[in-house]
């Protein structure tokens, strides 16, 4: 009875020991907890603690990269309308008449005709003084010669009006001098396009110049 006693006396401070030690690491593992997340929530650092560098501005990477953009499109240009109307590329410098020129390029004829769907001669010339000279001109081709002042062909100079009779005897048929006896104009056969004074259906159909600006 009395070996009974002492082994379950034994079995119970056993228990007791084992008890204790399991709340103390539970206690050990709240602290431990507590102290790591003290660590993530605590403050950040002073402001002064980072260095003091400004920071890059974007306006002026912006500001770069139009810079950028604008270079290109005047290079392309310059390359496009050099080879166009043989010239040397640093002649092609009037970069808004060009980007006008090359805005219309292609655009298909049609009697009448005055946006991108479609143009005549005669609108696109109007098109081209209004928005590269802001100078109104007669929607008909006869009329914008009889406004024009009449000029040599020696005289001619780039936004000039040239003029063509292309069937009968009155005008018919208006472009816009550039340069190297080119001009832009809008054709029945292929739309807007940059075609030669010299060519013979044009050198035999020549119907003077004039001046409007």
């Amino acid at each position: 009875m009395k070996k009974r006693t002492g082994l379950h006396f034994s079995l119970i401070l056993l228990v007791g020991c084992i008890a204790v030690s399991c709340s103390a690491s539970k206690k050990t593992a709240a602290k431990s907890s507590t102290n790591e997340n003290a660590t993530v929530k605590g403050p950040l650092p002073p402001p002064s603690h980072y260095p003091n560098r400004p920071a890059k501005s974007d306006k002026s990477g912006s500001n770069s990269a139009e810079i950028t953009s604008s270079e290109k499109s005047l290079g392309a240009l310059q390359f496009k309308y050099a080879i166009l109307l043989d010239v040397p590329v640093e002649e092609i410098d009037n970069r808004r008449l060009f980007s006008f020129i090359d805005s219309w390029y292609g655009t298909p004829y049609r009697y009448g005709g005055f946006t991108r769907d479609g143009v005549d001669c005669s609108g696109f010339t109007q098109n081209f003084m209004t928005s590269i000279y802001q100078i109104q001109v007669p929607r008909v081709s006869a009329e914008q010669y009889n406004q024009s002042k009449r000029i040599t062909r020696r005289e001619l100079r780039e936004g000039d009006l040239v003029f063509f009779k292309t069937s009968g005897r009155s005008i018919s048929h208006v472009g816009i001098y550039l340069r190297n006896n080119k001009f832009v104009h809008a054709s029945t056969s292929s739309g807007v396009m940059i075609s030669d004074l010299d060519e013979d259906y044009f050198a035999r159909r020549y119907a003077g110049a004039g001046r409007v600006k």
